[in-house]
C-alpha cells in the first residue's frame, strides 16, 4: 500500500456501501459518519492497522461484527476522507 493510500485509510473504520459498487470495484464509506440507508443484510467493514494490513468485519448472527483477517486480495483505487474504492483481484 502506498504512503498516500495508507494516510487515507489507517485509523478509519470503513463500511461497504454495496449500493455504489461497480462490477469488481467495491465502495466503502466511513462507518461512523456516513448516512447509510437501512439494510437487512448488514455491512462488511474494513479497518487498517498502522502497517496497512486490513481486518474485515462481517455481520454475525446477532448483527454484531465479527472481525477476521481479510482473505480476498484487493487494490486500493481511491482513498479519500469520505470514500474508499477497492478493486477485487
Amino acid at each position: 500500500m502506498s504512503e498516500q493510500s495508507r494516510t487515507g485509510v489507517v485509523g478509519q473504520a470503513w463500511a461497504h456501501s454495496f449500493e455504489e459498487d461497480e462490477g469488481d470495484v467495491r465502495v466503502y464509506r466511513p462507518r461512523d459518519t456516513f448516512p447509510f440507508p437501512p439494510t437487512r443484510r448488514g455491512r462488511e467493514t474494513l479497518v487498517f492497522d498502522a502497517a496497512g494490513r486490513p481486518t474485515t468485519g462481517v455481520p454475525g448472527p446477532d448483527d454484531r461484527g465479527m472481525p477476521q483477517q481479510a482473505a480476498a486480495p484487493f487494490d486500493i483505487l481511491e482513498a479519500g476522507p469520505d470514500k474508499l474504492r477497492v478493486k477485487m483481484l
